[in-house]
């Protein structure tokens, strides 16, 4: 016992001096190693990346910094500053990344955030910023047989363990602006190559809060993926953070015949967009907001039970959500910010976006959520089970749509309360309508 309380209080003055500080790298992962064997207590203290070597001004590559630090504890701060990371980092168990804020990010162009990405500027960037700069090496395969199996990644988390990331960004390095101030297109942006900001590989319970994935991330700003390791990798809660990539969010099921669960996501003011990019006249519009797809094989298990409180889906292209053995999800007030881009002389105009599903999609709701024409009834039309219910649908209505066939109410200053019973769900003037005073309304 004497000994045990002689080691904490060296450990302690240890801590408070910074003694540790002063060794390289390498002897600060041995000397935390072994006060989180000898005391227990200290192995989920936070640590400060700076201690180990990390610069954070945009130019150094901080990449085998924050690895050291990770391994002295899973608890890792970070302070202001832009920490560039050359390849991808692995997150130990139950691991705990801060930061001093997040930078507001988004899709161009609804912030300036190209005054940041302009040659020279990186380390403006506000708060803390995890910049993955060069192409990534380490990746995953999945069993998927798509596009998605393999993901290179520039964090994962560590399967079957839960996880926290709070205030700070992960940003792709690219150029916006170039040397001559004019704007860059999809082929001088010179963006870094990695597919996955951030992949949630099979773990659950989850927080992420003030966090911003931002860039043309190759295939997904975030994706959870379910690989059937264990239990599945559910639960995991998204606060005030954005999302942005080829597809915004991805949430990933694996393949093989009774398929792997993932349910019970939560998005809570959160912002998801495709990677449409800054320069309009490229006519590069990333493939969907949001893109749920519980397996490519199988007859049975899908991802289910996902809701979205607030926020926005933001999206130029004209699939914003994109839904495939997926069932029982909700958006609750969320924004479906998708304009129209007419194009160019002769480049291809993309209408309104819309959600879009296919036979194994079942069950999606809609309530107070802002929205024009988004396909609810070619959605609802496609599906083999299952409904689409909204309140208010485009009609300022509560509609209930299934198989084809739609129940709609709705009141009009003429005709009071009125039911309609349609097999056309995108007109209010079609089918059987009963009114509050007789007759079509």
């Amino acid at each position: 016992m004497a000994f045990q309380n002689s080691f904490m209080l060296l450990s302690s003055v240890l801590m408070t001096s910074n003694l540790i500080s002063c060794l390289s790298w390498p002897l600060k992962v041995v000397a935390f190693s072994v006060l989180c064997l000898l005391c227990p207590s200290s192995a989920n203290a936070a640590v400060n990346v700076r201690d180990f070597g990390a610069k954070g001004d945009a130019v150094a590559d901080d990449t085998e910094a924050i690895r050291a630090a990770l391994a002295a504890s899973p608890h890792v701060h970070f302070p202001a500053g832009v920490y560039v990371i050359s390849d991808g980092i692995d997150l130990p168990r139950s691991a705990r990344l801060t930061g001093d804020g997040s930078p507001a990010l988004g899709t161009f162009p609804l912030r300036d955030d190209k005054e940041y990405f302009v040659d020279g500027k990186r380390h403006l960037l506000p708060g803390t910023t995890l910049l993955f700069r060069g192409t990534a090496n380490r990746s995953i395969q999945t069993l998927r047989r798509d596009r998605f199996r393999m993901l290179r990644y520039a964090l994962k988390t560590q399967p079957q363990s839960s996880f926290s990331i709070q205030q700070l960004a992960i940003a792709l390095d690219m150029t916006v602006i170039d040397a001559m101030g004019r704007r860059t297109t999809p082929a001088t942006d010179q963006r870094s190559d990695c597919d996955v900001g951030l992949l949630i590989d099979d773990s659950y319970a989850g927080t992420v809060r003030d966090v911003q994935v931002f860039g043309h991330w190759a295939k997904a700003g975030m994706s959870i993926l379910s690989r059937g390791l264990g239990d599945n990798p559910d639960y995991n809660a998204f606060w005030n953070s954005s999302f942005m990539g080829d597809i915004g969010v991805a949430l990933l099921g694996s393949d093989h015949e009774d398929g792997p669960g993932l349910s019970g996501t939560q998005f809570h003011g959160c912002r998801l967009f495709a990677s449409d990019h800054h320069d309009r006249g490229s006519q590069h519009f990333g493939t969907a907001a949001l893109y749920i797809d519980g397996r490519t094989a199988g007859k049975r298990a899908d991802l289910n039970g996902h809701s979205f409180f607030g926020g926005c889906i933001r999206t130029y292209n004209d699939d914003a959500v994109v839904l495939d053995h997926a069932s029982n999800l909700s958006f609750h007030g969320v924004v479906f910010e998708l304009p129209t881009w007419k194009g160019r002389g002769d480049s291809p105009r993309h209408q309104t976006g819309r959600i879009v599903g296919t036979a194994n999609t079942r069950d999606v709701y809609l309530f107070g959520c802002r929205m024009h024409d988004i396909g609810l009834d070619s959605l609802a039309g496609g599906m083999l089970d299952g409904a689409v219910i909204a309140i208010p649908d485009r009609f300022g209505a509560a509609s209930l749509n299934r198989s084809g066939h739609t129940v709609r109410l709705f009141t009009t200053p003429k005709k009071g309360a009125v039911i309609q019973l349609t097999d056309e769900g995108d007109t209010t003037n079609s089918g059987r309508i009963l009114s509050e005073t007789g007759g079509e309304p």
